[in-house]
């Protein structure tokens, strides 16, 4: 087969995204040719196309030894170097270009990209503007130039003068979507697709935008067709592994977040989402690489150090769990869940070093005196009784708690719900769930013949258990307001609840003379009831029959149970029932 030939096989091979053989045909010429510029050029395209930058790069400078004055070679250099995560270089080879041939409006418009990306807008909006002025008619720095400036309007106003270009309807989608406009995100997303049969991008935009409106299904077949489109997506792999994970396909996650690992070893998300997954396998060590790697990439996102913190915590190492932790809060002190995690880490390392925990809790009620769980937690650890916050911390606490609040009582051996169903047998009429959190008891409690209202101060747990749709009605209260309105109901519950109350007088006072059943933990003192180092109240049986007897009840049976598992140790109390 003759030069040219082999040349133009080796082409048309390139073009059918046939890029094994095309390579093999330009390796094989340039065994006849090893000086030709464009052929090095041309394996350096193929390189590119499969993701494989680190060689695209070196094929793309070898080109350009050859022949430093060809303006395209350093485009395609510009290109490979930005994808290999290598900014500042792609700009200086974007600038080479520009300066052999200053009219390549591309390279204003990549280098305006890339700008953006390292969050330097100026130059990003001085770049797109050269763009520009070299064509005053290109859309694509037009458009970038709007959502750089998050400009809605302007990004309308192109999208209705260039309504086949999908790129401003790509950025509206992504715009209405950060804003949690699911409606207007989906009409945009679906023009730009139109516009753009093949684009991943914007396949994967659609799957997060579907995501969001609880599509989980729609939304994975469009991860995977992005990852279809163009393989080396690492957006597009780390959501369809996320959507795999949450389907239970853990080996096809797994193999995904690694390729996306593999694209690009220093992409953040790639990092967290597999320490995430790796940490719900409960593979804690391989999962502590992962994020203690995210941690040398961003030591300052909050997140990652929460995150290693947890896994640090499960390990018993409670001290540097502490530290990242406070790191984290730190940074982001209005973040709850970082709070809770200090909480419940100083409760545990209470157990273990009782000195170490309430001098860290002071000195952390020092440094946050109106932080809710830093009150709280230093009542507990210190011994303080009365608290006038109860209510704001048992509303914040499960809020943040409603989404892993039933596997969490799953590893407890929680079965207080069933043990208090047992102690009162069945239920007709209507009965009223006092702090119904998710709903457990209302499952257990429901019959045809039962009407349920759940009543609880959380809004995210009183959401969860409107999922279950067992519920006639469901109020947002703390206990005591609804009580105040005198509700009628043939059996009031409360499971699991008065620990975090502690005084329960007024409420028994509210319920009587209806009947109540509720169950509380075990306290080993002579005082009534008092805050234990577990963040919760406890009570003595003397001091329940007491304050139930002076709101009227006397027909008062009592039972004791194991209310759930702590430590590995078996957590006692009292189930209670008024008839």
């Amino acid at each position: 087969m003759s030069y040219d030939l082999m040349f133009q096989q080796a082409l048309a091979l390139h073009e059918q995204g046939r890029f094994d053989e095309a390579e093999n045909l330009y390796r094989q010429i340039l065994q006849t040719a090893p000086d030709n510029p464009d052929v090095l050029n041309l394996l350096g395209l193929v390189a590119q196309a499969k993701g494989v930058h680190n060689e695209a790069v070196e094929l793309f400078y070898q080109a350009i030894r050859k022949a430093p004055t060809h303006a395209p070679f350093y485009f395609n250099l510009a290109l490979s170097l930005d994808m290999w995560g290598k900014p500042f270089e792609a700009i200086d080879a974007y600038q080479k270009a520009l300066s052999l041939k200053p009219d390549i409006k591309e390279a204003w418009n990549n280098i305006g990209n890339v700008y953006k990306s390292l969050k330097d807008n100026t130059n990003a909006a001085s770049a797109y503007q050269k763009a520009i002025e070299l064509d005053a008619n290109y859309i694509e720095p037009q458009a970038n130039l709007a959502n750089l400036n998050h400009n809605i309007e302007e990004l309308r106003n192109i999208s209705r003068k260039y309504p086949e270009d999908a790129l401003s309807f790509y950025f509206l989608a992504n715009a209405f979507y950060l804003q949690q406009d699911y409606k207007q995100a989906e009409e945009n997303i679906t023009k730009a697709e139109q516009n753009a049969q093949t684009d991943a991008d914007i396949k994967n935009l659609y799957g997060l935008i579907l995501l969001a409106q609880k599509r989980p299904q729609e939304a994975k077949s469009y991860f995977q067709k992005a990852f279809v489109l163009n393989p080396q997506n690492v957006s597009a792999l780390i959501n369809l592994a996320n959507q795999e994970t949450a389907d239970l396909e853990y080996e096809q996650a797994e193999k995904h977040y690694k390729r996306a690992l593999e694209l690009s070893p220093q992409d953040l998300d790639a990092h967290i989402n597999y320490a995430d997954f790796l940490y719900r396998q409960n593979r804690l060590p391989e999962a502590l690489e992962e994020y203690r790697s995210a941690v040398i990439i961003n030591p300052t996102q909050p997140e990652i150090s929460n995150n290693l913190g947890i896994i640090l915590k499960d390990l018993g190492e409670y001290e540097e769990a502490l530290g990242l932790f406070f790191n984290a809060f730190n940074q982001a002190p209005q973040k709850e869940e970082i709070s809770i995690n200090i909480a419940e880490t100083l409760t545990l390392l209470y157990t273990k070093d009782e000195k170490t925990a309430k001098k860290i809790v002071q000195n952390w009620y020092k440094l946050a005196p109106d932080n809710t769980f830093a009150i709280h937690t230093k009542a507990a650890l210190i011994g303080e009784k009365d608290l006038e916050n109860t209510q704001i911390y048992a509303e914040k606490l499960f809020d943040n708690f409603a989404d892993n609040y039933e596997l969490v009582l799953q590893k407890l051996n929680y079965g207080v719900v069933r043990s208090l169903r047992d102690f009162t047998g069945n239920v007709q009429g209507r009965l009223v769930d006092l702090g119904c959190g998710t709903g457990l008891a209302g499952v257990v409690y429901k019959t045809p013949s039962t009407e349920l209202v759940g009543v609880d101060i959380s809004e995210k747990m009183l959401q969860r258990a409107q999922e279950k749709g067992i519920y006639q009605k469901l109020i947002k209260s703390d206990i005591l307001t609804y009580l105040q309105n005198k509700p009628k109901a043939d059996l009031f519950i409360a499971t699991d609840v008065f620990n975090y109350i502690g005084e329960l007088s007024a409420i028994f006072k509210a319920v009587f003379p209806q009947k109540l059943a509720f169950s509380t933990e075990n306290l080993q003192s002579e005082e009534g009831y008092a805050l234990q180092p577990n963040g919760r109240f406890a009570h003595t049986p003397q001091y329940i029959k007491e304050c139930l007897e002076k709101a009227g009840y006397k027909d008062i049976k009592s039972q004791e149970t194991t209310l759930r598992t702590e430590n590995n140790q078996p957590v006692k109390g009292t189930l209670w029932k008024t008839w």
